[in-house]
């Protein structure tokens, strides 16, 4: 049975991903900020605190019967206000958790990594790392950072079996977005951009981390694959409507 660690377990896509890796018999410790991680069903352990706290994510790497061999960081935080108005306690909170925080894991999984045993890290980026809205540069940055990670990863814990991807969303119908899709103009105007014409589920997103953390996708290695619905093949001064489909 392989074993993984869920960071960001009790989010949307958190959740979506716990369930899908115990539905296909992966024992799963679960680590979440929120104490609801501990509600999770099915899961070998849960963690509630902050998983930039090396002695935490520690305990939870070692609560496996052996040590993880999936690894899937689905951590957040944001800090949202114009650049000009950002202070270095902004930037430092949002990349300490949306970056940092990716390494400090994947390192703790590599170090205990028995040598030749395959092993995948999958790391939930964003559409944000290629497209900019006002007012989201830290976490932008943060998820732009991901894919360098796993770029540098891939390059040097390849030999050892480890693999490093990441996996990058557009808009999901998820609890922390929800005052946005639940508004039927909201939601139109949001479906509006995405060539598919509807909103992502977290289990899509789920379905595809699963893809990575497997044995599906044995020499994949390094990438950064859009979960968006073709929203970054659009080009900017493309305005989708029903018609352009005709």
């Amino acid at each position: 049975m392989s074993n993984a660690l869920v960071l960001g377990a009790a989010g949307g896509i958190g959740r979506a991903v716990v369930a899908r890796l115990l539905a296909e018999g992966t024992a799963v410790i679960a680590l979440d900020q929120d104490p609801i991680v501990h509600q999770l069903p099915g899961v070998t352990a849960a963690f509630d605190g902050d998983a930039t706290d090396t002695g935490l994510l520690a305990r939870a790497v070692d609560a496996a019967p052996e040590p993880p061999s999936i690894l899937v960081h689905a951590l957040l935080s944001e800090h949202r206000a114009p650049l000009q108005d950002l202070a270095p306690e902004h930037w430092h909170r949002v990349l300490d958790v949306g970056l940092v925080s990716a390494w400090q894991a994947a390192a703790a999984l590599v170090r205990r990594h028995p040598a030749g045993r395959p092993a995948s890290v999958v790391l939930i980026g964003s559409v944000h790392a290629h497209a900019a809205a006002p007012g989201f540069a830290p976490y932008a940055v943060a998820k732009a950072g991901l894919g360098a990670l796993a770029r540098a990863a891939a390059t040097e814990w390849g030999h050892l079996g480890v693999r490093t991807n990441v996996v990058e969303p557009g808009f999901v119908a998820v609890e922390r977005n929800a005052h946005r899709w639940r508004d039927p103009e909201e939601q139109a105007r949001i479906q509006a951009a995405y060539p598919l014409e509807r909103l992502c589920s977290p289990q899509e997103v789920a379905e595809v981390v699963a893809f990575l953390a497997g044995p599906s996708s044995s020499y994949v290695n390094g990438v950064c694959l859009p979960v968006d619905g073709g929203a970054l093949a659009v080009l900017p001064e493309v305005h989708l409507r029903p018609s352009d489909h005709a």
